[in-house]
């Protein structure tokens, strides 16, 4: 092989292009001229160590920014939430194809490798000046840091290079373009991420820069992730030890042996160890009063702490919150999230997403008995239902600040006919991360200065939950102890068993019941009521906050997902008859008629197709009008034409060291299954 074909291999791996679905980079932290220090450059001080690394945040962890509702559309494109647009790329055929050029990204691991690789050295040498504890800070960032680089691989592409070395061109780097089994990826994380507990004080001033704690909850994360994938996926072609396993071939692969469910028991094991180490130490300490809206209009924070730890300026005061990003004047940075919130922001919560909250007697909407009032208007969907759907979606009397003329004012009936920067897509809009404040909603400039979440210890309590489940087969008492107090501060008063004797997965699992829960099947066949218990609890606490699609690609639970049906609000009953869709010169209804017919007017469906509104079924012209359609390839990412030739021995794709992800072909074109 030419010197030249390995160094264009290896410039594949470390100088390509980042591919946008992969990471998100967003100012956060912006250090001033500290943060230009490239990573060759030899650090002398603590201060400098830790530029880079805060630098580098943002390469694992999205900030927000531009005109939308930055976290609170994280979830779209899912069974939980809609844009306007619906998600083309994974639910239709041919819009997602192999690129012809691209890269996978290393650029930044290939930077932290480098800073690891020199800065460890300079410390053992006591080439760095500073505190040992500020070194240790930045430099088990930086293992961590790696870590969810390669976690975003992991999730995106399965199988994976594994380069944690400083590369030199003048060896033979051909073998670092070389995927590397899943499992080895993942175990190579878990590895980062104890290095990085092992340097890591247990937590920082404010949570604001990464501690143990925060690091256990990621590593509980990583662990689940991995555990389940390899457990639903086994067979499928995409796990290591599978007959149809791409990798299974390769030279570099001879000899191995995969102990499939050796490995999952490991990763299972690991994610409970992670999350209880975590969990024991940070108890739900934030109140929920209770109280479903503001009393006091200009009382805008206070009358729900629990509301509060989601839309405050300084989330430091919230126990449960582990790390954080800070907004605001000291840092040089505001967002729309509020803004856009208040007043509409394309998005909308799903139908499927609001009847999987419970009742708050711990009974599904369903059940005999239950007390569900319907669904004739969103307040009567409310009505009587955990807390987390009554605090952080707004109905018709929640309050909503007013844009135009201050104040608060009721929230009335959805915006759906509005323009599409401000509707609410499928009637529900979400609450969750709106501050009341008006400061934080007024002019065309960002004004938000809400802090941004990034890791909470709820989290942690569902992984243990899931993992220890799946791992033996009962609710342990740490799990029950966890799940009950999420379940309390929801204002749940049942116990769990309750909620699983009432969970009919004929119901659940009924692929002819419009806007069933995905999350009802793995590998498509319908999973015990147990274990959906547990996944519908994980749906709804983390609604709106970006989990979903991750959750849906490692439980494998979009085989069974074909022309589905995205629904919202039920319009056709009683909301179609609101005032805000008659136009008040003419007195004509703005959505019946012409403006419901399926063609070129129609601003909604119509009642026709379904009494719920249908957002991709507005107009017959509509790409996604046939509904949500999954494809099995569509699980994982495939690479570039360009790189595979690239890290191929004789420039040949269908050779290449960087192989093809199974169902995705080497050359041009879409998924075969």
């Amino acid at each position: 092989m030419k010197k030249t074909t390995i160094y264009q291999g290896l410039r594949a791996l470390t100088a390509a292009l980042a591919i946008g679905a992969v990471t998100t980079s967003c100012d956060f932290l912006n250090k001033g001229p500290l943060d230009q220090i490239s990573p060759d450059t030899y650090y002398s001080t603590a201060e400098q160590l830790s530029s880079f690394t805060i630098n580098y945040y943002s390469t694992v962890f999205p900030g927000l920014g531009g005109y939308n509702g930055g976290k609170a559309t994280w979830d779209n494109g899912t069974d939980n939430q809609a844009a306007t647009g619906g998600n083309l790329g994974m639910f239709t055929l041919d819009r997602w194809k192999v690129p012809s050029t691209g890269g996978i990204g290393f650029e930044a691991i290939r930077d932290v490798n480098m800073f690891i690789t020199e800065n460890e050295a300079r410390h053992k040498e006591g080439k760095i000046s500073g505190r040992p504890e500020d070194i240790n800070q930045a430099i088990g960032e930086a293992y961590a840091i790696r870590g969810m680089l390669y976690y975003g691989k992991l999730v995106a592409f399965g199988d994976f290079p594994i380069a944690d070395k400083v590369l030199n061109v003048d060896e033979d780097l051909a073998s670092e373009s070389k995927r590397m089994p899943r499992n080895e990826v993942a175990r190579h994380i878990l590895k980062d991420l104890d290095k990085a507990i092992e340097l890591l004080p247990e937590t920082t001033p404010r949570n604001q820069r990464l501690s143990k704690r925060s690091v256990l909850a990621l590593k509980s994360r990583v662990a689940l992730f991995e555990g389940t994938f390899e457990l639903y996926h086994r067979g499928s072609g995409r796990v290591p030890g599978d007959a149809t396993w791409p990798g299974k071939d390769k030279e570099w692969n001879k000899g191995k042996t995969f102990d499939q469910t050796g490995e999952v028991d490991f990763f299972l094991s690991q994610a409970m160890d992670a999350a209880k180490k975590v969990g024991d130490a940070v108890s739900l300490q934030t109140e929920n009063t209770h109280i479903m809206n503001p009393t006091d209009p200009k009382a805008y924070s206070g009358w729900n702490p629990y509301y509060d730890m989601y839309a405050s300026p300084d989330l430091s005061v919230y126990p449960e919150i582990l790390f954080w990003e800070e907004f605001g004047e000291s840092a040089n940075k505001l967002h729309f999230t509020s803004h856009y919130l208040a007043r509409g922001f394309n998005s909308g919560w799903t139908r499927g997403l609001v009847e999987s909250f419970l009742m708050d007697n711990g009974l599904p909407i369903y059940a005999p008995a239950s007390g569900y009032k319907g669904d004739k208007t969103i307040s009567m969907v409310k009505t009587d239902r955990d807390e987390r759907l009554q605090l952080f979606m707004y109905d018709e009397k929640s309050k909503v600040n007013d844009i135009k003329k201050g104040g608060m004012k009721d929230f009335g009936a959805p915006e759906i006919i509005v323009i599409e920067e401000n509707r609410d897509v499928t009637g529900y809009r979400q609450r969750k991360f709106c501050s009341y404040d008006p400061a934080k909603g007024i002019g065309t400039a960002p004004s938000d200065d809400c802090g941004l979440i990034h890791v909470r210890v709820e989290e942690a309590y569902l992984n243990y939950i899931e993992a220890s489940y799946l791992k033996n087969h009962t609710i342990d008492a740490t799990a029950r102890k966890y799940w009950d107090a999420l379940r309390k501060r929801a204002g749940i008063t049942a116990p769990i068993e309750t909620t699983i004797a009432a969970t009919d997965m004929s119901y659940e699992a009924d692929l002819n019941r419009s806007s069933y829960d995905w999350g009802a099947f793995s590998a498509g066949q319908p999973i015990d009521a147990t274990l959906y218990s547990i996944r519908r609890e994980r749906r709804c606490e983390l609604a709106g906050e970006g989990f979903r699609m991750e959750d849906l690609k490692r439980w494998r639970a979009m085989d069974q997902v074909k022309n589905y049906h995205i629904e919202g609000i039920n319009l056709w009953d009683e909301i179609y008859k609101s005032k805000k869709y008659v136009d008040e010169k003419t007195g004509e209804s703005q959505i019946e008629g012409k403006y419901s017919d399926g063609g070129e007017d129609s601003k909604v469906s119509s009642r026709e197709v379904s009494k719920y509104l249908r957002p991709y079924q507005i107009r017959t012209k509509y790409d996604l009008y046939g509904g949500y359609t999954f494809y099995e390839g569509h699980y994982l990412s495939p690479f570039s034409i360009a790189e595979m030739q690239l890290c191929s021995p004789d420039n040949k794709a269908e050779n290449s060291y960087l192989y093809q992800n199974i169902y995705w072909p080497t050359g041009t074109g879409h998924v075969t299954k």
